[in-house]
């Protein structure tokens, strides 16, 4: 079925390689990435008669290559499993992290492909034939306003624990520590008209799990009781209405309808338990930031775009890492910003090139306002509300989810008394696709 398989590296230097057939040229990987280059990303195309099949993933190649004509769908379905295991035995997947434990990889790749067919891609069946443990990458603190992080209080888990390796022993190698993670994620996609009135709002949510719990204990992990599947938006007040949902296939549907309740035994590793859709703005609560453009002329030839921001949610939460981009017209000549008095935690850039400025806050507190002023010089008869580009925003909002979706509680069934494993629970609303526009 498959001849070769690699994963390379951002720069495109090869950190996996194995030739199952010795039917493709040995010089693969360097005919992938000219043709990377030379093009958009394809996940599937051919060269040669050589059919190339990839999935890139943090910046790396996954890459297949084979003379056959191979199912393109099953393929990619493979590799983004093989994506997913990888991440799940070595914890963070990235160059740095391959290259130190290869031998890991190795042994998951032939586990995982004999002779180039596909034999199982399970995080949980791998276990009983995977023997090499990970060794992990040390993640720097980060640093904010200069001072290092602070630890997490006792009961709090840092978001980074997550990205451990799921055979990771603790200091006293007493074995895996018994923990499983829950994360809430809320993904929106919005546009806005120059008054911010919504033209397209959606959520693109999924309730995300990693677990490293010993053995096959159940859990029932209980929604919202006023959850509403469908509604039409027409749900009563108090209630959060999904336009549509799906579910891991190990999840039980039984209790599901009358309590809420979602049974399952889940598998070792990562996996999406649940994905749901919100098609439509419910409220006006739901908008997490305002943008206010306002584009005026200072001359005939200068242009200002002033640009504000609220927040509109609780001063409780924040924004982190909030990013705004728009492009200036192409005829004009360079752009300055000013950011506003005693800003803090904020910066600018422009790249003339794209004719593009970015405009960083690292840390966006709710219920606040920042504003800058972004001035250019066009031509006199140049249209500026036509030719300036929308106004783009990315951000994410820890610990906070505009579906109001919840985990009202988590309970693992374990008969054994001393079973005693850690629950964390969090959530996140997060988005890259949120523009408005400049004009109308």
């Amino acid at each position: 079925m498959i001849s070769q398989l690699f994963v390379l590296a951002p720069n495109g230097h090869t950190i996996v390689h194995k030739d199952y057939r010795g039917d493709v040229p040995k010089e693969a990987p360097e005919i992938f990435l000219r043709r990377v280059v030379e093009k958009t990303d394809q996940p599937v195309f051919q060269v040669d008669g050589v059919n190339y099949i990839c999935v890139r993933k943090n910046g790396l190649f996954f890459l297949c290559t084979t003379v056959y004509n191979v199912p393109p769908a099953f393929v990619i379905e493979l590799l983004t499993q093989l994506t997913k295991v990888c991440k799940d035995y070595i914890g963070v997947l990235n160059e740095e992290s391959l290259r130190k434990n290869f031998t890991l990889i190795y042994e998951l790749v032939d586990e995982i492909l004999d002779f180039g067919w596909p034999q199982m891609a399970s995080t949980a069946d791998l276990q009983a034939f995977v023997f090499n443990t990970a060794a992990p990458v040390t993640v720097a603190k980060e640093v904010r306003g200069g001072l290092a992080a602070l630890k997490a209080a006792p009961k709090t888990m840092s978001s980074k624990a997550v990205h451990k390796p799921i055979s990771l022993r603790d200091a006293s190698g007493r074995g895996d520590k018994n923990e499983i993670f829950v994360d809430v994620i809320d993904r929106i996609s919005a546009t806005f008209n120059a008054n911010g009135q919504v033209r397209t709002f959606t959520i693109d949510g999924s309730i995300q799990m990693k677990s490293y719990l010993t053995g096959s204990p159940q859990l029932h992990l209980a929604l919202n009781d006023q959850l509403v599947i469908g509604g039409g938006g027409h749900a009563g007040y108090g209630m959060v209405e999904l336009d549509n949902v799906n579910f891991h296939e190990c999840v039980q549907l039984d209790k599901f309808e009358q309590e809420r309740m979602l049974v399952l035994e889940p598998p070792h590793g990562e996996f999406v338990l649940m994905n749901f859709h919100i098609g439509s703005l419910r409220h006006e609560g739901q908008i997490p930031f305002r943008i206010m453009p306002v584009l005026s002329a200072v001359s005939d030839y200068k242009q200002e775009l002033r640009l504000q921001v609220r927040a509109e949610f609780a001063d409780k939460y924040h924004g982190a890492n909030v990013k705004l981009t728009f492009t200036v017209p192409k005829t004009s000549t360079g752009a300055t910003v000013e950011l506003a008095q005693g800003a803090k935690q904020q910066t600018w850039e422009y790249d003339d090139a794209t004719k593009t400025v970015t405009w960083l806050i690292r840390k966006f507190q709710g219920g606040s306002t920042h504003a800058i002023s972004c001035y250019f010089v066009v031509k006199s008869e140049t249209n500026v509300k036509k030719e300036m580009g929308p106004v783009s925003m990315a951000f994410e909002i820890p610990m906070y989810n505009i579906s109001q979706l919840q985990v009202q509680h988590l309970k693992i069934v374990e008969r054994n008394k001393s079973y005693n494993p850690h629950r964390w629970v969090r959530c996140l609303t997060h988005a890259e696709s949120y523009v408005c526009r400049i004009g109308q």
